[in-house]
C-alpha cells in the first residue's frame, strides 16, 4: 500500500485567501481598504470580474497575487497570476472550449484555476459534468464565506471529483464584496517562505488546508496510518472536537471525538483517497487535501 501525502513537505505556515473583491468590479470599497480588511494575513488575492486589478498604494500584507474571477451567467472561475495577455479578445461567455483556454494560458504562466462557488444552484453554478469535462483546473471552492449550507458548500463535488479518479485541491475563500465578509474562510498553506513563487509551489502540492478559524499542527504517516495533530495549545487542549475521515464517494471511515489533539485512521488500502474534517466546540473547522490511497 502507498499513501500519497501532501503535508510531506515542512515550512512556515501562512494564512490567505484568493477570492476577494474591490469596486473595480463589484465590491464596495477601493483596493486599499480592502487591504486593511485583510490585516494580518499572509498573502492575498483580488480577484475583480473579468477584470485584473493591479497591486498598488499601500498595504502591510508581504505577498500579493492578480487575480482575475471569470463570471459568465452559467458558471465562475477563478484564475490565479493568469497572463494579462489573457484580456486581449476577452470574453466570458461559457463553453468548455473558452474557459479551458482560459485555464491553459494561466497554468502555462505558472498560476492555477479554482471552480469557484458550484453549488450556487440561484446563480453561477457548475455542472458535475461540465466539471468533469474541464482539464488542468487545480481545485474547487468547497468552502465560499458566505457559508451557508444551501450553496456555498461544495465537499458533495469534490468527493464526486476525487472519486472519480480526479487530482483536485479543495479552496476555502471569502468572495468578500462588503465589511463583514472578510476572514471567513482562508487558505492555509505550508510553504518554504512568503513568496508568491513557494505559496504556489505548495499549492501545487496540496499543501494546504481551508480554515474557519481551527486547523491542523500537521498531517502525517506512520505505515498504514494516517495521523492528523490538532492544533494544540492549553486553552485549546480543553476543547471538545469532532474529527472525521473520510473515504471514496464521500464514505465516513472513522470518527473520533472528545478533547483531544490527535486523530488517527489506519487505512485498509481501498480507500481511495483519505481526508479529514475537523470541527472545534463553538464551529470553527479545518479541512484537509486528500492523502491517495494506493
Amino acid at each position: 500500500m502507498q499513501i500519497i501525502n501532501p503535508y510531506d513537505q515542512t515550512g512556515i505556515w501562512l494564512r490567505g485567501s484568493f477570492h476577494n473583491h474591490t469596486n473595480n468590479s463589484d465590491g464596495w470599497f477601493p483596493l486599499e481598504t480592502v487591504y486593511k480588511m485583510y490585516g494580518g494575513y499572509d498573502f492575498l488575492g483580488i480577484s475583480d470580474h473579468d477584470k485584473i486589478t493591479k497591486h498598488e498604494g499601500k498595504r502591510e500584507i508581504p505577498t500579493v497575487f492578480e487575480a482575475i474571477e471569470v463570471s459568465s451567467r452559467q458558471t465562475h472561475m477563478l484564475l490565479v497570476q493568469p497572463p494579462h495577455s489573457i484580456m486581449e479578445d476577452y470574453s466570458n461567455e461559457f463553453t468548455i472550449e473558452n474557459y479551458q483556454r482560459f485555464v491553459d494560458m494561466t497554468v502555462d504562466n505558472g498560476g492555477f484555476a479554482v471552480l469557484v462557488h458550484p453549488n450556487r444552484f440561484f446563480s453561477n453554478f457548475w455542472e458535475l459534468e461540465d466539471m468533469i469535462k474541464m482539464e488542468r483546473y487545480l481545485g474547487v471552492e468547497v468552502y465560499n464565506g458566505d457559508g451557508n449550507p444551501e450553496y456555498d458548500i461544495a465537499f458533495d463535488k469534490w468527493d464526486a471529483l476525487l472519486s472519480a479518479g480526479r487530482k483536485v485541491w479543495g479552496f476555502g475563500n471569502d468572495d468578500s464584496h462588503v465589511y463583514g465578509q472578510e476572514k471567513r474562510a482562508w487558505n492555509v498553506v505550508q510553504a518554504k517562505e512568503n513568496t508568491n513563487e513557494a505559496i504556489i509551489e505548495a499549492i501545487h502540492q496540496g499543501n494546504f488546508y481551508v480554515s474557519t478559524g481551527y486547523g491542523f499542527d500537521g498531517i502525517r504517516t506512520e505505515g498504514n496510518t494516517v495521523i492528523a495533530d490538532l492544533r494544540s495549545n492549553e486553552l485549546l487542549d480543553k476543547m471538545y472536537k469532532y474529527v472525521t475521515f473520510f473515504g471514496k464517494d464521500g464514505q465516513v471511515l472513522h470518527e473520533a471525538t472528545g478533547r483531544i489533539n490527535q486523530a488517527k485512521y489506519e487505512c485498509k488500502g481501498d480507500e481511495g483517497y483519505v481526508r479529514i474534517a475537523v470541527y472545534l466546540e463553538g464551529g470553527y473547522s479545518a479541512f484537509s487535501q486528500p492523502l491517495f490511497v494506493k
